[in-house]
């Protein structure tokens, strides 16, 4: 990533969107999506803190006031890092272009909080280290989802394929993700609340299935590090969360059963859903794409569906 560089002008970052909780890999496993992503723009200001003065895009429920939107929320964490004067006086506004609905499972709050601090890192040179590059984000994370979890945000920071071991202390590890993985995202029209998403899940689960869940994400990690998207698509199988959250996705199992009839490697719930993704050749992505689409529309929900390459740049200056 670009070093910081103090300046009065506007700065431009795009942050991109990622799958998290990714197959077997809850709460630790992430990759980030090319093409997809929120745009922020941010210069500094005489007036101490944070201003959202425009939203674009797919902006809809969104607040603009910085401490409930989570892109104005990482700015002031990172305002907060600030030393002496500096802290006291620091000020930005920025403009904020939401290119992922809010509720979509493809990590909208995130790209919106690593956006949100990257570019306030940008504008005045705070000397963060990668974890609190990722710290503060984090913390504008729990007003999307309610907690601190880093899956889609070490994705969208870092970009590639990323673990996150640990949460206390912050331990994540990025692999580059191999150019011949396609991600076939199907977004159908409705919305799924990530703290509704969580406050479904067991609380105890049987060894059997967690021993599975283990095996699946040392599958999903040999097969990033092996450059094998048809092992890493055979890996994305999840015995303990897609179980119980597919039950709030309308269609769910024609969904997967049309992706993987389609020639998919793999398929499954895309964070807390609605959204789906699959794991599929460049020869076979549109029309993996377009059979899960129309298995949604047999169910009522249309859609729009996106064919990813993966994203290996991650959070990224653009002006």
């Amino acid at each position: 990533m670009t070093e910081p560089q103090p300046q009065q002008s506007w700065v431009k970052v795009f942050a991109p969107a990622s799958i998290g909780n990714l197959g077997p890999g809850f709460d630790s496993l992430g990759v980030a999506l090319e093409g997809l992503g929120d745009t922020i723009e941010a210069r500094r200001i005489e007036t101490p803190g944070v201003r959202i003065i425009e939203m674009t895009g797919e902006k809809e429920n969104i607040p603009t006031d910085p401490a409930r939107n989570c892109a104005g929320r990482a700015a002031e964490s990172v305002l907060k890092q600030l030393k002496g004067k500096a802290a006291k006086e620091a000020g930005l506004e920025m403009k904020l272009h939401k290119g992922l609905p809010q509720g979509s499972g493809l990590g909208s709050s995130a790209a919106s909080a690593v956006g949100g601090a990257v570019a306030a890192h940008l504008l005045f040179g705070s000397a963060l280290g990668r974890n609190i590059r990722l710290e503060a984000p984090l913390a504008a994370e729990i007003l999307g989802s309610g907690g601190r979890h880093a899956d889609n945000l070490a994705a969208s920071l870092l970009g590639g394929f990323t673990i996150v071991r640990s949460h206390e202390p912050l331990d994540v590890i990025r692999l580059e993700m191999p150019s011949s993985f396609r991600f076939v995202v199907v977004l159908p029209g409705m919305e799924i609340e990530t703290r509704y998403a969580r406050s479904v899940l067991p609380e105890v689960i049987s060894l059997k299935d967690a021993a599975s869940n283990w095996a699946n994400t040392a599958a999903l990690v040999a097969a990033v590090a092996q450059g094998k998207p048809a092992d890493f698509g055979r890996a994305v199988v999840d015995r303990v969360v897609e179980p119980v959250r597919s039950k709030l996705v309308p269609g769910f199992s024609e969904v997967k059963h049309a992706a993987l009839e389609a020639g998919a490697h793999g398929c499954s719930i895309s964070g807390a859903g609605p959204a789906l993704f699959a794991v599929a050749s460049v020869d076979a992505a549109e029309r993996v794409a377009l059979a899960m689409q129309a298995a949604f529309q047999r169910h009522g929900l249309p859609g729009r569906h996106f064919i990813c390459p993966p994203d290996n740049r991650g959070a990224r200056r653009l002006d």
